[in-house]
């Protein structure tokens, strides 16, 4: 689902980062509130892990259509 403009870079050895999952989390209010994608009811968060040192990273995406 992620392309070459959804690349994630790891910031400890500055690998390029494999895509494992996406979940929908929900907001905890604030600038989150926002973010929500109002079909899923929730953030959708990226789970990413480093081939090359093993780290992990999450990112969380704003909803289609926002900016």
């Amino acid at each position: 689902m992620t392309g070459k403009s959804d690349r994630v870079i790891c910031e400890e050895c500055d690998v390029e980062m494999i895509h494992h999952a996406d979940k929908v989390v929900l907001a905890s209010g604030g600038e989150e509130e926002a973010m929500i994608d109002p079909d899923l009811g929730g953030i959708v968060e990226s789970a990413h892990c480093c081939p090359g040192c093993g780290s992990g990273h999450t990112v969380r995406r704003e909803a289609p259509g926002r900016s």
